[in-house]
């Protein structure tokens, strides 16, 4: 799975928009197998290891280890809107985007 494509499945994740199909819900002996091959299918990984690794969940951002904080911030229609052009046009993700700006404007203000 390219990093484009988990980055989109992990998007839709977030919002809430990847849910579970009535009547899927598998019991018994085969319930292992089958949600194996469902999670292949979801992530599109090669192998069990691959999906695995993927279902394990994004790495943290700029370390090998610890958590991963999550700024929000509300932000006019008209932004997000260039936001999101500026990230198509550069084949880049809006997130990586949003921390290269805001690293600079924390390094431009000079605070540590």
């Amino acid at each position: 799975m390219t990093d484009d494509k988990y980055e989109r499945l992990a998007e839709r994740a977030e919002r809430g928009e990847l849910t579970v199909k009535p009547g899927t819900v598998r019991r018994g002996p085969g319930a292992g197998a089958a949600a194996l091959d469902a999670l292949m299918e979801a992530t599109g990984a090669a192998s069990a290891d691959d999906a695995v690794h993927l279902a394990m969940g994004r790495p943290p951002v700029g370390t090998k280890r610890g958590p991963s904080p999550v700024v929000r911030a509300r932000v006019p229609q008209a932004l997000k809107d260039r936001l999101h052009a500026l990230a198509e046009r550069e084949n880049r993700d809006e997130s990586d985007i949003v921390r290269e700006a805001l690293a600079a404007y924390v390094k431009v203000r000079q605070v540590s």
